[in-house]
């Protein structure tokens, strides 16, 4: 919550005292002039997918007074299966005995783009304030972003200046590429802060349902995200389903590491092939190749590919602009000798990998 600053009473009993309150007041009213009005925001960069939190030491005016949170505020969107605009608003509750004790609560609010829902600037107050029964009860900040499940989370951020009256702000382009299989170089623009890669690496194969003479599986190729020469990220491929002598062995999911959000790979199960469903990237594929089928057995899956959300910023690159990501194979599935009868099935092959980049670009 953020709590009132309080000012130096107009008859102090102690001098000194009302000195010290006075400077403090006007060490905080400097902050009001800093992007936010003074509100100090986390995951404001133009990739970042997250609910921005509010950090310690954020100040702001309401009503003329100057409240103040001493701790980081984790705001709660609870409109997560509703589409659309996101507002970040200040709800004061007040004391009716003692107006010192009044204090402030963030929350998230919704809005409709294609309706006029944000309050009107408010002059005297100067704020964007909402009334109930010509009593301030809310003020919204002027900040605001779109909720897409569909792209991961809050995009479009947008802070717009008092004198930007239809709140147009500074609005970023998405950009986007894709890579398959192969090496690849990706050259950042000169204009563009950061760029995110989602990456993940190819699914091991099935294995075949004939143990002798047969052609055994691959795992999955691994996929890398290279920077100044340096791997910065690993995905490891699946492993390939298998056997140790006459007992089958399904494929392990492919480990990730380095730096960015890692997703571990699924482990198959039986003769199917693992199913990637805890990929929550923009980069496709990576699920495992399923087992060959026998007259009475079947043979195991492959283990699905692993995956990693990463974003690289200007200081990652330091005086670079080129990033080299290899995306990985998906692993060939086990081929059975060509004299055995066609109820004995080949292992299939597990899914390539894939990579993609997403970046901002001011439009």
């Amino acid at each position: 919550m953020f709590k009132l600053i309080k000012e130096p009473k107009e008859s102090p009993n102690d001098l000194l005292d009302s000195y010290r309150q006075q400077n403090i007041l006007m060490q905080k009213i400097r902050l009001l002039h800093t992007a936010f009005d003074g509100i100090k925001l986390n995951h404001w960069r133009d990739g970042d997918r997250e609910l921005p939190d509010i950090l310690a030491g954020s100040v702001c005016e309401f009503e003329g007074r100057l409240f103040e949170t001493n701790q980081t505020i984790k705001l709660t969107d609870n409109n997560v299966a509703y589409n659309d605009l996101r507002y970040i608003k200040l709800v004061i509750v007040r004391d009716n005995n003692d107006s010192d004790n009044d204090y402030l609560i963030a929350e998230v609010a919704s809005g409709n783009s294609s309706s006029e829902n944000f309050p009107a600037y408010d002059y005297e107050n100067r704020g964007f304030y909402v009334k109930k029964n010509n009593v301030i009860k809310e003020k919204y900040l002027r900040i605001s972003m779109k909720y897409n499940q569909a792209l991961g989370g809050y995009v479009q951020k947008k802070y717009w200046n008092i004198s930007d009256t239809m709140r147009a702000g500074i609005i970023y382009k998405r950009q986007t590429v894709r890579f398959g299989v192969g090496n690849h170089t990706f050259n950042v623009p000169d204009n563009v802060d950061s760029v995110t890669v989602h990456i993940c690496s190819g699914g091991g194969g099935g294995s075949h349902s004939i143990l002798t003479e047969s052609i055994s599986a691959k795992n999955g190729g691994d996929s890398e995200i290279i920077v100044n020469n340096k791997t910065i990220t690993t995905c490891r491929g699946g492993k390939l389903g298998t056997y140790s002598g006459w007992t089958p062995i399904a494929g392990v999911g492919g480990k990730a590491s380095g730096k960015g959000k890692l997703i571990n790979g699924i482990d198959a199960s039986g003769v199917l092939g693992a199913i990637f469903y805890t990929n929550n990237t923009m980069a496709s594929g990576g699920n495992g190749g399923d087992g060959g089928k026998g007259s009475t057995n079947n043979a195991p899956g492959g283990g699905s590919g692993s995956a990693a959300i990463v974003e690289i910023t200007r200081a990652m690159l330091g005086s670079s602009t080129r990033i080299n990501i290899n995306v990985g194979a998906g692993g060939a599935g086990g081929i059975n000798p060509p004299t055995v009868h066609q109820e004995f099935t080949h292992g299939k092959a597990g899914q390539d990998g894939s990579a993609f980049i997403e970046y901002f670009t001011r439009g």
